[in-house]
């Protein structure tokens, strides 16, 4: 097992058996109390009713009728899921601006054909990593129109910055400070406690990070399980004061005590409830309720009624992956996991492991998928209203790669939406537009126009065929683009057309904290 704090475990098992939130126990902890909750709170996450009528964002104005749009793509079916406006209309795009949305029609110097199609805001994925010109193509193929690296990007925001700005990916781009990184930077092993001047050091590493334009902070203990709760702690004031989220990988993914799901969220809440950050649980399916969905979704949701400001995400897959030589594959794995060496696979060939192999592909780090994710977990994620979907990866060069990377959203439309009816359509798009949009806003204002098919609102538009849209990727391949996307335009410039990928067309833009 990863080296643990003895006085983080002893409190955290403190959450019982009694049925209390994670939130409820932590406030009465020492050092923290319910009035350290955080007093923001996202705003309702989609209107109750849905509107009949275009919503306009505030400070913007509709064009006049009688305006010749750059662009507008018509007879399609304007889905807004914020509002829930959902009717065959008209989109008026000006500049890298949505101007108009009419039932009347509106003039166009250039006109996109959406008949029989969806017309939906740009996709984001807010768990993705660096817009490498490979895998940034796949995610164009998936509708994604937007990249925030928040789970942590292995850099310092400066030279990421400045690096995308000389060389635009196709997709907005941003993403988080990444602690575990910072704390290899100071020399500090996973395994290995930071003394209070490394502490400080981290705290400012954080906020000129968060200076350089940095939207948020990510820890991920189960990653570096040296890490004490003080520590974290001093990330999530940062955080708060800086007016960002902090995007956390927990500390513990199974059920299996010591060491649990439970204990997991309940250390991050206290981090919210003792610093007053707002909080976003990564892939809850995988890291925090693997194999107690339902407790750990009433977990967060009783926190949330308690005024904590907590969302989560997940990606729609019955297994998760990562390399053999982190600290997840640490003895006794197999106990907590409840898998075996054949329920790991190699992304790209699709071997199965066995004991002999797992050994030589763990000397060689390789990257493997875990059939570890009950399917029930999946369905019950899709189905809470605080959690979206965010992909956790981007391909790189090679197979070796979970297929997440190019068909997390094309897979929700397909099998969850339109095959299964988990979700309905209007709940799904929400889900991969407006939620991650209302989370990134809390230290990134330029959300605020991002996620909506509203007047006023970016340009960043995906057109797709509910009735084709699938995802293609698969752990033996996959590389594979998902099929039934068939425009996608950033800032109004068409980097999908039914032609294919337009790689020569790169509207990308820096979203920094603001």
């Amino acid at each position: 097992m990863p080296p643990r704090d003895p006085t983080v475990s002893r409190r955290l098992l403190l959450l019982g058996a009694a049925g209390a939130s994670g939130a409820a126990v932590l406030a009465r902890l020492p050092g923290t109390s319910a009035a350290a909750a955080p007093s923001r709170k996202l705003p309702a996450v989609l209107e109750a009713e849905p509107r009949s009528e275009p919503a306009v964002l505030a400070g913007a104005r509709e064009a006049p009728a009688e305006q010749v749009h750059d662009i507008v793509i018509a007879g399609g079916r304007v889905l807004d899921p914020e509002t829930g406006f959902d009717d065959e209309a008209e989109v008026g795009i000006d500049g890298g601006t949505i101007t108009a949305i009419s039932n009347d029609g509106l003039e166009g110097r250039n006109r996109i054909d959406a008949a029989g199609l969806v017309v939906a805001p740009g996709f984001i994925d807010l768990l993705s990593y660096e817009p490498n010109p490979y895998g940034v193509w796949f995610k164009v193929a998936d509708g994604v129109t937007t990249t925030m690296g928040m789970h942590g990007l292995n850099d310092e925001a400066g030279p990421f910055f400045e690096r995308w700005g000389n060389d635009p990916p196709p997709v907005n781009y941003g993403g988080a400070f990444d602690h575990p990184f910072a704390r290899s930077q100071l020399g500090l092993g996973v395994g290995e406690a930071a003394s209070p001047a490394q502490i400080r050091e981290l705290r400012a590493q954080a906020e000129r990070g968060l200076a350089d334009g940095w939207a948020g902070i990510d820890i991920e203990p189960e990653y570096t399980p040296g890490a004490t709760t003080e520590e974290l702690t001093a990330m999530g004031a940062v955080a708060a004061d800086g007016g960002v989220a902090l995007y956390a990988h927990g500390r513990y993914s199974d059920d299996t005590a010591p060491g649990t799901n439970a204990e997991t969220l309940a250390e991050l809440l206290g981090i919210a409830l003792a610093t007053g950050t707002s909080l976003h649980v990564e892939h809850i399916t995988s890291t925090g309720g693997t194999f107690t969905m339902p407790a750990s979704l009433r977990t967060l949701a009783r926190a949330r009624g308690e005024g904590v400001d907590v969302t989560a995400c997940m990606y729609p897959y019955d297994f998760w992956a990562t390399y053999l030589g982190s600290t997840r594959f640490a003895p006794g794995w197999q106990e907590r996991f409840h898998i075996s060496y054949d329920d790991l696979l190699v992304p790209g060939t699709g071997e199965r492991l066995t004991e002999a192999s797992f050994e030589r592909e763990q000397s060689r780090n390789t990257l493997v998928a875990a059939m570890a994710i009950p399917e029930a977990d999946v369905v019950a994620g899709l189905r809470s209203p605080f959690v979206m979907i965010g992909s956790d990866a981007v391909l790189e060069e090679g197979d070796n790669n979970h297929p997440r990377g190019a068909g997390c959203c094309s897979r929700v439309l397909g099998r969850y939406v339109r095959e299964q009816r988990v979700l309905s359509l209007r709940e799904a798009l929400a889900k991969m537009t407006v939620i991650p949009a209302q989370r990134l806003a809390v230290g990134a204002p330029a959300f605020d126009r991002k996620g909506r098919l509203q007047v006023g609102a970016d340009a960043d538009i995906t057109v797709f065929d509910p009735a084709t849209v699938a995802d293609q990727a698969t752990i033996t391949d996959p590389s594979r683009e998902s099929v039934g996307i068939q425009w996608v335009l950033v800032g109004g410039q068409a980097v999908k057309t039914p032609d294919g990928l337009q790689k020569d067309v790169r509207p990308g833009r820096p979203i920094r904290r603001a």
